[in-house]
């Protein structure tokens, strides 16, 4: 065989394998959300990292808005699902065919059809991630806050990892009452988180825009600060567990 047909073969190959590449989720996709009678367009950014493993994000392209988070992604053959953190922790379940992902979207006021079409590579924007924390700040803390609607159980979990970065996240327990059922939000993502011997701050990009700084007390079992947006910050104690 000639060292042509052997790069004629090469290349039909190569070209075989973008193209059945391209039959799965990987790619940007574009979609419109119907919400209060208008159309709102989204963004769907869907890839495998370093590791083999599926990373998204979402965005609002008319608003220039990008890196939306994407939480418990399950990719399996031609199913996608995941929640939308941003916009209102709604519920994606979507199928791939005909090449579009076509599916529900599930939010607080129930499913409605969604359908998202490739236009392009994929650009997955994620957080970027905070170096590790001490190993008095590694662990679990609680705390309450107080607010005009409704109390809720704040729990903040930093997890330090192997490449010497931390996972940290939060969970939220908005408490029932008569007229507000409990509530949960498990597991949200937080980001920029840093800490400068007693002093210790992170972001809470998802809460609308808001942030926490605080400092740890000398035993190391109370974290004290304010917590929420810039201009509506609300004193809050996490003891760690």
């Amino acid at each position: 065989m000639s060292a042509r047909s052997v790069r004629r073969i090469g290349a039909a190959l190569w070209f075989a394998s973008a193209l059945f590449a391209q039959t799965g989720p990987t790619g940007h996709w574009e979609g419109v959300l119907n919400a209060d009678g208008r159309e709102i367009g989204l963004s769907l950014d869907l890839a495998k990292d370093a590791k083999a493993g599926w990373i998204a994000s979402m965005g609002v392209p008319a608003q220039n808005v990008t890196g939306l988070v994407v939480k418990d992604l399950a990719v399996d053959g031609k199913s996608v699902k995941f929640m939308a953190v941003e916009p209102q922790m709604a519920k994606l379940d979507l199928t791939l065919a005909d090449g579009k992902l076509a599916g529900t979207l599930t939010g607080r006021r129930g499913s409605q059809p969604i359908e998202f079409k490739r236009t392009g590579e994929a650009n997955v924007q994620l957080p970027p991630a905070s170096p590790a924390v001490s190993k008095d700040l590694e662990g679990d803390w609680v705390g309450m806050l107080k607010t005009p609607g409704s109390d809720m159980e704040i729990t903040v979990h930093f997890k330090n990892q192997p490449d010497n970065t931390v996972l940290a996240t939060f969970d939220i327990t908005v408490l029932g009452t008569i007229d507000i059922p409990a509530t949960n939000a498990m597991g949200m993502p937080i980001n920029d988180v840093k800490q400068t011997d007693d002093k210790v701050e992170f972001g809470l990009k998802i809460a609308h825009g808001s942030s926490f700084s605080g400092t740890l007390n000398k035993e190391r079992g109370e974290l004290s600060g304010q917590l929420g947006p810039e201009e509506q910050t609300m004193q809050v104690t996490l003891k760690k567990k």
